[in-house]
């Protein structure tokens, strides 16, 4: 299935990382970035999914891929 959200491969590779219980700072030693980069790129994923958490981002996605 593909994906339908409108967030960038950072943005979903970054939420797939937190859901596995990676902290911000080992997302960002995976990704080459600095921590800044992956908190605004959270922040921007957060606006673009409508949600107010990590935790409910992570919830819309997983709801998105069952359907």
């Amino acid at each position: 299935m593909a994906n339908t959200l409108p967030l960038c491969p950072l943005q979903m590779n970054s939420l797939r990382w937190l859901k596995q219980g990676r902290t911000l700072e080992e997302v960002a030693v995976i990704e080459g970035l600095s921590i800044g980069d992956i908190e605004r790129c959270l922040a921007d994923a957060l606006v673009l999914l409508g949600v107010a958490s990590i935790e409910e981002a992570i919830l819309k996605i997983e709801h998105s891929q069952s359907e």
